[in-house]
């Protein structure tokens, strides 16, 4: 599956050159709370200002679309396994050194609660 990239459109008012952003850092941060600005470096655009509530939202769609590529991925891997007929199993024991088997065994499971664990 290929995904294709459009680059964001914007105006010539959200870009200000490095050197006037410098100089007026105040006002392209409460123009980046409206809409992103873009910061340009010899006239190519080299950084972006965006509102802090702007960026948890990238921030958490992008992790939601890797949660999901990871889940597919899972998925795919054990339709993988399943349909291989010389697949075989391998024990927990058997995949653990020693010392990784004896501290899983010394875990408490109730050690934290549930509450804890499902916030």
């Amino acid at each position: 599956m290929s995904v294709v990239f459009e680059k964001p459109r914007f105006s010539v008012d959200q870009m200000t050159s490095a050197t006037d952003a410098a100089k007026r850092f105040a006002e392209v941060r409460k123009r980046a709370k409206k809409e992103p600005q873009y910061i340009t470096d010899h006239n190519v655009v080299d950084s972006v200002i965006l509102s802090y509530e702007d960026y948890e939202a990238l921030y958490a769609e992008l992790a939601a679309y890797r949660e999901q590529q990871l889940l597919s991925i899972a998925a795919q891997r054990i339709s993988q396994g399943d349909a291989d007929p010389h697949r075989t199993r391998v024990s927990l024991h058997d995949a653990m050194t020693e010392e990784e088997y004896a501290d899983f065994l010394a875990c408490n499971a109730d050690s934290i609660p549930d509450e804890d664990l499902f916030e």
